[in-house]
């Protein structure tokens, strides 16, 4: 607008551009009209305190002319103060000029199409103004949709559909060459993302996960551009994509493990995941998903995982034979099964310490699908060896991490032999304070294990103590 400003191209010398965003009433779109009113001067090309005053002067001086009419109109709709009859009076001033309203579909819900059509009806037919309309339609109820579209027909000269492709919207939101740039592009094209808004929230959190990652491997990077691009998809277009819960089941999608019928959703998220080479979630992906839930990324907890990541990349050269097992199994339909399950079972036995627990169960349990009895246990056993060394990796496990899917019985006696095994240094008075003061993460499996310690004297203590959350935590712990 500014470059049209400059060189007089402007039909009118008058604009001014409303985002309907929050808007409920008339009342208040009408003043945020004299509010974004711009005289045309060559160098103002957003509203601000100037622009405001002049529009302002145009209505005071319509109040001098007309002051007795002003004054009687003020009683009669009494109009709160002098303030909104210059409002009242700025937007009588409003005429032949340029007007956009964005967003009509985000308006408050007190605000109705219906309501901004007709003032966008009489600005054009009464003020010889010229209005444009930008809305998602596909973001309107099926309910409005139909009566909204009617009187649309009647308000509107011109229809323009605005439907760019992946690369037309790709052009429009990255500009860059570097890295981050150039993932970005191929990992939206991958998922063909049209919507130019999303686009640009990944780019933006693909750009902290840079920050945070910028002294680490390109792969790992790489890794963690991919999960954004994906988590970031699923997070803000739901009706399009994998929920997030899908995402963080890890391997869930793969046919051997579906405990019960796939759904045609289902089938369809696994086809979208298989194509983006998508078959593994880790500790970094699971971490990144969750932080682009929650709107904020841990750093700490970023460059925890990232370190893991970054040494078995360098550890393993840059590959990872699991997930090249897998990738195995599901792109060579020709490859012999024997092939395919030697390869599964040897790229699990090289990345023990890397693979997550539901990985680890779903590698299992497909080893068990086709007869490798002997070679699901040894993986059960040399698991739980790999990981004996970190206590804290064992204690931190519950049936929950396996979501809904089917958890293979030996592993899962193996996990539960090897919490018995662990001694638990921690003070139980210590612990159920911990998890009374600082709202800690309550663990039934672990911690009432622990707390069933605590001594007849230490419950008598305990009992009259005069922290009332801690006995609200008490009845919690006992019930």
């Amino acid at each position: 607008m500014s470059e049209v400003e400059k060189v007089r191209q402007l039909a009118m010398s008058r604009y001014a551009y409303v985002s309907l965003f929050g808007l409920n009433s008339l009342s208040e779109l009408r003043n945020v009209i004299v509010e974004n009113t711009i005289i045309a001067e060559g160098e103002k090309s957003l509203p601000d305190a100037k622009t405001l005053h002049s529009t302002l002067r145009l209505g005071e001086k319509f109040i001098r002319k007309s002051r007795p009419l002003v004054e009687i109109a003020t009683g009669f709709f009494k109009i709160k103060d002098a303030g909104d009859a210059l409002y009242r009076a700025a937007f009588l001033t409003v005429r032949k000029q340029l007007i956009c309203f964005d967003d009509l579909e985000r308006a408050g819900s007190s605000l109705t199409s219906n309501d901004v059509l007709g003032l966008a009806s009489m600005l054009r037919e009464q003020r010889d103004c010229k209005i444009v309309l930008l809305l998602n339609k596909d973001a309107i109820s099926e309910e409005n949709k139909k009566k909204f579209e009617e009187h649309l027909e009647k308000v509107v000269d011109t229809f323009l559909v605005f439907e760019p492709t992946c690369d037309e919207a790709l052009e429009i939101c990255i500009d860059g060459n570097d890295l981050v740039s150039e993932e970005i592009r191929d990992k939206v094209k991958v998922l063909n993302i049209t919507n130019i808004r999303v686009i640009k929230k990944i780019e933006r959190w693909a750009r902290q996960i840079e920050i945070i990652l910028i002294d680490y491997d390109i792969a790992v990077l790489k890794q963690a551009i991919s999960t954004v691009v994906l988590a970031g998809w699923a997070f803000l277009q739901p009706t399009d994509a994998p929920t997030l819960e899908f995402l963080r089941s890890g391997l869930r999608w793969l046919d051997p493990f579906i405990t019960k019928e796939i759904s045609s959703e289902e089938q369809k998220w696994k086809n979208i995941l298989h194509k983006y080479n998508y078959f593994n979630t880790d500790e970094l992906d699971l971490e990144i998903i969750n932080s682009i839930s929650v709107g904020y990324f841990d750093e700490e907890n970023i460059k925890k995982y990232a370190d893991e990541l970054d040494r078995r990349i360098r550890f393993s050269g840059g590959g990872d034979s699991f997930s090249d097992a897998w990738r195995l199994y599901h792109d060579n339909l020709s490859l012999d099964d024997d092939e395919i399950l030697d390869s599964l079972y040897n790229g699990a036995i090289e990345n023990l310490e890397n693979i997550i627990p539901v990985n680890i169960n779903a590698a299992i349990i497909f080893l068990r699908k086709y007869n490798r009895d002997s070679q699901a246990s040894n993986l059960v056993h040399k698991y739980i060896v790999a990981h004996r060394s970190n206590p804290t990796f064992f204690s931190q496990l519950s049936p929950g991490m396996f979501f809904d899917e089917q958890q293979d019985a030996e592993l899962q006696a193996a996990i539960a032999a090897e919490k018995e095994r662990i001694v638990d240094a921690r003070d139980p008075i210590e612990r159920l304070k911990q998890i009374t003061e600082n709202n800690s993460g309550f663990n039934p499996s672990d911690d009432v294990r622990l707390i069933s310690q605590i001594t007849r004297d230490g419950w008598i203590g305990l009992i009259y103590t005069p922290d009332k959350n801690l006995t609200t935590m008490l009845r919690r712990v006992v019930s």
